[in-house]
């Protein structure tokens, strides 16, 4: 990917069919859109292809917020208790310390952008694909990452849709 950071900060990225998509979990694919490297730290920007029925442990970041935009396909969603469906177009902002996971809800491959501020959380992504799920835990800890709970499934009890304004659904 080639960013260039410049003194007015502002961050020029190469197009999305340069992308460099590595695998994750159970054909889960991301890629790092934005490193923070390029942006001084300030944030990290990736996106996830996402199979269906897939989303990862409850977890919760210490020292970031996170920012979920859907791109496509529907989530269930867990953020600091409660649970709630999202369609394209809805963002989903989590803060720092708040127990969080989704999972596609089917029937195909969904697509997620997540920002991370601040950003440093970049090289975590990557390990899991490389890493036995019995270990993600240690993982996790070394990237502002803890498991708390099992991932979320499709069959759990849902509250209402949640779809962006002006749209025809």
């Amino acid at each position: 990917m080639s960013t260039e950071f410049s003194q007015s900060k502002v961050a020029i990225v190469s197009r999305g069919e340069n992308l460099d998509w590595f695998d994750t979990m159970l054909g889960e694919q991301m890629a790092v859109r934005v490193h923070s490297k390029d942006v001084g730290g300030a944030f990290t920007i990736i996106e996830a292809r996402v199979p269906p029925f897939i989303g990862p442990p409850l977890h919760y970041h210490e020292d970031r917020e996170e920012i979920f935009e859907v791109l496509e396909g529907r989530f269930r969603f867990h953020c600091a208790g409660e649970e709630f469906e999202v369609a394209p177009g809805t963002s989903v902002v989590v803060p720092r310390n708040s127990v969080h996971g989704w999972v596609n809800l089917g029937p195909g491959v969904a697509r997620l952008l997540f920002t991370f501020m601040p950003g440093g959380i970049d090289e975590f992504f990557p390990k899991i694909g490389q890493t036995p799920p019995e270990d993600w835990t240690d993982l996790g800890h070394r990237y502002d990452t803890a498991i708390v709970g099992a991932p979320l499934s499709v069959q759990a009890p849902s509250a209402a849709v949640v779809y962006p304004p002006n749209q025809n659904y």
